[in-house]
């Protein structure tokens, strides 16, 4: 490996990619830092690259200028790519005079700021027809001088080069996150919203949509990213090692946008750092946080602990009345009751003949003092009819026909119906659904699901060039909230895509239901909180959801102490009706009852890994750092020989055997909280330091609390010892340290 690396790096620092340009004056030097790092752009050649500047290794190279595929009058088939005419830097701005040979000229304005460059504006001025655009692509050039011709059906090709790429959770089951250039071949990675339909390897809701792709080595790393929503469906296209961002349009079936000039809003953004996942926090840093409610009450409805139904109802378990009373037990705060809830999907009617007392059920569930969520789906529909909506109100084919979707577009697969937002008719049915549902039902938290699911371009499209895209799911999700928040401002809004320009839509990010990870669970729910981390800084809630297996349930819910909010989607029975073993409910009845209550915090890593191109993430002891540095949670997992900081079991002063979670019950460091509970995962015991003896210590299980006897304090630190029959039957210790 290390051959074939060296042997990469000279190739890039040799090999470059031809660009016919015009002649033209002297253009200014672009260039932006970041630690080690350089990252210029020669404007001439249309040739940026991401170098290192002590080592002068190249981790990355290739154009920005973007071209278009596009068909003529004549209905032929032609490509253009951008070339400059002329450059001025005015500070930290640079405008790009543009041509584009056969189609018109226009400009570029890119911005270089703290976290990188932006491009703020791209726009055109089509000078003798308005071109119908089948694909935009930034990392495109003309083939010269190639030695190996690949399927490839343009006569352009992707031009970025890197020894490897890291797209968040671009494969599923198992899940693969870091791949090399050449583990590829030809492929498109869906980076938005559209999945299956895209012809992109499968995965479900988390974590779509992205919008985002890193590219590099483990010398350095770029992040090229969407600035705003954009009007196409969005991949990155990788042929033969190399890639692109394609922007899907297929305006030759649907049409373009009227008018000779065509501008598009921050269409890219730029960032560099020394790992994929720090390179992602710059693009991540590059947009405002979205303020959210500061009130205690808002945030803790905001990260409540979610039962979901789906745990049971995927086996057509439908009674109600079990899984609440089997809930009440872990102390669960919401209940969502998930699909099949409607009397046909998308309805928002309750299906009253598979829930005879649907209401009844409600007001039990109440009772118990936990609060009701509903799944729903983003943009399908089945019963056009009962849901007054008719052919005008759909995504319709290219023959005219309304077009159909499900989760893994099988041709013969049950299929939905694709709501087209384009329509008044389609706006006024999403909104009073949810106002219906809001005033009927009064949940807490409505689940939005499948926004993935949705035809591509290829498929369908809106009637409204605006609504095009990955703006499409994004304008039906805002009908939604903006409906649900107009009755209930406190309503919680969930959904499972983590690109930043979700955020404003989006209270609580899920890490959904772990089905796509297969077989290989903890290591692939370990690198989606790796990634749901990004969102830390932006007071989106994030629930570590849960697979569906019990026996496994622990691995989930050590990271979930970290993320903040669990969820799960577990059953309330084992197999042949057997119960659910005290052992798994106690820990999770512990996270349920001292879960952190907060939205912003950001990740410490200790001895985990967010994965480079030698491994994917793991991750081992890591923590949660809030208000400026305090440490409000912390995972142990055991050490390997050589890894702890000095010796045997030892991280923040902390010793232990087995596995441990630690959660500050206020907003105060573990060390110096008034009460931080201690969360056993393993037999074992734990000794850290505490701001004062303790006054008293409860041990907490389902049945109820009782006073810990199985402790020390001596010379400022606590330890705790947990037999294994004291595990089994302990759910965990709340320590209290002031009188």
């Amino acid at each position: 490996m290390i051959r074939i690396y060296a042997t990469f790096q000279l190739l890039l620092v040799s090999l470059c990619i031809s660009n016919v340009a015009l002649a033209a004056p002297a253009l200014p030097e672009w260039t932006h830092t970041r630690r080690n790092l350089i990252l210029k752009w020669d404007l001439a050649a249309d040739k940026a690259t991401l170098a290192h500047s002590q080592k002068g290794a190249v981790m990355w190279q290739g154009s920005l200028l973007p071209s278009f595929w596009y068909e003529n009058l004549r209905k032929e088939k032609k490509y253009s790519k951008a070339v400059v005419q002329s450059a001025v830097k005015e500070g930290d701005k640079l405008t790009v005079a543009l041509q584009w040979p056969g189609l018109g000229k226009g400009r570029l304005v890119v911005e270089n700021g703290e976290t990188g460059w932006r491009f703020t504006e791209l726009s055109a001025e089509w000078t003798a027809f308005t071109p119908k655009i089948l694909e935009m692509y930034l990392g495109a050039s003309m083939v010269n001088g190639a030695n190996v011709h690949p399927t490839w059906d343009r006569p352009f090709m992707p031009d970025w080069q890197s020894f490897g790429y890291c797209v968040p959770g671009a494969k599923a089951g198992t899940v693969q996150s870091y791949f090399r250039s050449w583990d590829f071949g030809h492929t498109t990675i869906a980076l938005g919203n559209f999945g299956p339909s895209m012809g992109t390897p499968y995965g479900a809701a988390f974590p779509r949509p992205v919008l985002f792709a890193g590219m590099g080595s483990d010398d350095g790393w770029i992040t090229i990213g969407a600035g705003s929503v954009p009007d196409a469906a969005m991949s990155l296209k990788i042929q033969s090692t190399r890639g692109c961002l394609q922007f899907l349009y297929r305006e030759d079936l649907w049409g373009p946008p009227k008018g000779k000039i065509r501008i598009w809003k921050d269409l890219a953004r730029i960032a560099i750092d020394t790992t994929a996942r720090e390179s992602f926090g710059r693009y991540y840093a590059s947009f405002p946080e979205v303020a959210k409610s500061n009130s205690g009450e808002s945030l803790r409805k905001q990260t409540a602990s979610i039962w979901n139904t789906w745990g049971m109802w995927r086996f057509k378990k439908y009674p109600i009345r079990p899984i609440a009373d089997f809930m009440e037990k872990m102390h669960n705060e919401v209940m969502v009751l998930d699909d099949p809830w409607e009397s046909s999907q998308g309805s928002g009617v309750p299906d009253l003949k598979k829930f005879p007392d649907f209401y009844e059920d409600i007001a039990y569930i109440r009772k118990k003092g936990v609060e009701v969520g509903v799944w729903e789906t983003i943009g399908w529909i089945k019963d056009t009819a009962a849901c007054g909506l008719g052919k005008k109100d759909l995504i319709l084919d290219k023959n005219g026909k309304p077009c159909m979707a499900n989760w893994n577009f099988d041709p013969q697969g049950d299929a939905y119906y694709c709501m087209d937002f384009s329509s008044e008719r389609t706006k006024k049915f999403l909104w009073d659904r949810t106002v219906r549902i809001m005033k009927d039902i009064r949940p807490r938290v409505i689940k939005l699901d499948f926004g993935y699911g949705l035809p591509s371009p290829d498929m369908g499209a809106p009637r409204d060039p605006a609504l095009r895209g990955e703006r499409h799911t994004f304008a039906l999700m805002q009908q939604i909230a903006k409906a649900a928040k107009s009755v209930d401002p406190g309503v919680v809004i969930m959904g499972y895509g983590i690109s930043p320009l979700w955020v404003p839509l989006t209270d609580l990010v899920s890490l959904d239901d772990q089905g796509d990870l297969w077989f290989d669970l903890h290591r692939g729910h370990q690198e989606w909180s790796v990634w749901a981390s990004l969102l830390g800084g932006y007071g989106v809630a994030i629930s570590g959801s849960s697979c569906y297996d019990w026996a496994l349930d622990d691995g989930i819910l050590l990271n979930s102490v970290i993320l903040g909010s669990p969820g799960a989607v577990l059953p309330s029975e084992m197999a042949e009706n057997a119960p659910v073993p005290r052992q798994f409910m106690n820990r999770r009845l512990a996270v349920n009852l001292w879960h952190r209550r907060t939205a912003q915090w950001e990740p410490r890593w200790y001895n985990s890994n967010t994965g480079n191109m030698q491994g994917p993430p793991e991750l081992k002891c890591w923590g949660r750092l809030e208000g400026g540095g305090n440490l409000t949670a912390l995972v142990l997992r055991e050490l390997r020989p050589g890894e702890a900081q000095t010796g045997g079991n030892s991280v923040e002063n902390i010793s232990w055997t087995g596995k441990w979670a630690l959660i500050s019950q206020d907003n105060a460091s573990i060390a110096k909280s008034g009460q931080v509970a201690v969360i056993p995962f393993a037999p074992g015991y734990i000794s850290f330091f505490t701001q004062n003896r303790p006054t008293k210590i409860i041990r907490r299980n389902i049945d109820g609390e009782f006073a810990a006897d199985q402790w020390t304090w001596a010379d400022g630190k606590l330890t705790i010892t947990v037999s294994e029959e004291e595990f089994r039957n302990t759910a965990g210790y709340l320590v209290h340290t002031q009188p």
